[in-house]
Order: structure tokens, then sequence, then C-alpha cells
């Protein structure tokens, strides 16, 4: 048997402190992992500190949630057999390739504080595409589920909850490709925006 981690944050932004208002739940962000080690996430979520709006797939680093000592994780380890890790493998190298491609879904996730849902090509919320990972691992998942039932799905699982900076505290300064605190200047945000806005709005149901 292998693993995936998956990975719910209450991030300390204002976004993210927003979100937990409107759905009273303590988590607003999850993220999934392949590795024991927890050097490498994956999910779709902001590209750039700086700026919420440029959003899509992202290969993110921990070290994303140690910037403030009030996020909190709640990870939870999941064991899939070798064959189902093996394609959750393949299609996150394959989103990885493409990353260009998708967009973070920006309609969906406004649709979500309404209790509705909205599907488009190349395009998902971090807990569309965790759902969708756990269901590619094998993992009975409910339909196009939020991170609350999704957390209600995995309870019977090993999980780990307490700060991020305490947890990942072995991982300091390990930054990989992440993107996250580079500054891009006002015009390359602005065609950034209009980019996946454009693509969001061009896909279909």
């Amino acid at each position: 048997m292998r693993k995936i981690y998956v990975i719910f944050s209450s991030t300390d932004l204002k976004i993210g402190r927003m979100i937990r208002f409107v759905t009273q739940n303590s988590y607003n962000h999850c993220s999934v992992s392949l590795r024991k080690d927890m050097s490498e996430f994956y999910s779709f979520s902001r590209l750039y500190l700086s700026n919420p709006l440029i959003a899509g797939f992202a290969v993110e680093s921990p070290m994303r949630y140690t910037l403030s000592s009030r996020t909190g994780v709640k990870i939870v380890e999941v064991p899939v057999p070798e064959t189902k890790f093996r394609a959750v493998e393949r299609m996150i190298a394959e989103m990885s390739r493409r990353s260009e491609e998708y967009v973070y879904n920006y309609f969906s996730a406004a649709a979500y504080l309404f209790g509705a849902h909205f599907q488009r090509d190349n395009a998902y919320t971090c807990a569309e595409f965790t759902n969708n990972v756990l269901k590619t691992a094998g993992i009975e998942m409910p339909k196009a589920a939020n991170i609350e039932q999704m957390e209600g799905a995995l309870k019977d699982y090993p999980t780990w909850e307490g700060r991020a900076v305490d947890c990942f505290s072995g991982l300091e300064g390990s930054w990989g490709g992440d993107r996250y605190l580079e500054h891009i200047g006002k015009r390359r945000s602005c065609v950034q925006i209009a980019k996946r806005l454009m693509m969001l709005m061009l896909g279909h149901a």
C-alpha cells in the first residue's frame, strides 16, 4: 500500500478568513501530497501571494503555510493500492506538464457560498481537485464534495492537526519551484487575470 496525504488548511489571508466566516468551517483550503516528507503539495490556488486572482494548478511548497504562525492544518493519511497511487501520479504529472491549460474555477468558488456548483473544462477549485484525486485513488467520496464533506468522508483515517509552523518546521527554506513570493508587475498581472478569466468563460459544462 502507498499513502496519499490530504492537507486541509486555515490560511491566514483575507480571502481565507472570509470563506471560514461564511462557511463556519475551520478550514478554507485543501491540498494533496504524495510525499511522506510533505515537501511538495498539489492544489488549485493562487500562484502569487500578492495577487489572489492569478490562480490555477499549483505545485505548492509547505513554506506557504509557515508564513503565519496562525495558520492551522489538518493532515489526513490515506492508504491506497499501488496501482491507484500510480494512477494519481500519472494524473498529477500530466496536469503539471499542461499547467498553463488549467485555471482556477472562480465561478464554482463563488457559487459554493450559495450551495451551487459550476463545472468547467480544465477548471477546478482546491476542493474539486482534491476530491478528484481521491476518487482517482479509489476512495469513495461524495459528488462535488466541499471541504467539510471531504473531512467527514475521511474522518476514519489517521489524522494530525495543529499549527503549520510546527508540522513543517523541518522544511525551512524548501520552496522548490513554488513562485508564491515572486512579485510581478501590474501589466503582467492584468494580462494573467484577463487570460484566466477568458479561459474560464470559454470553458463549457
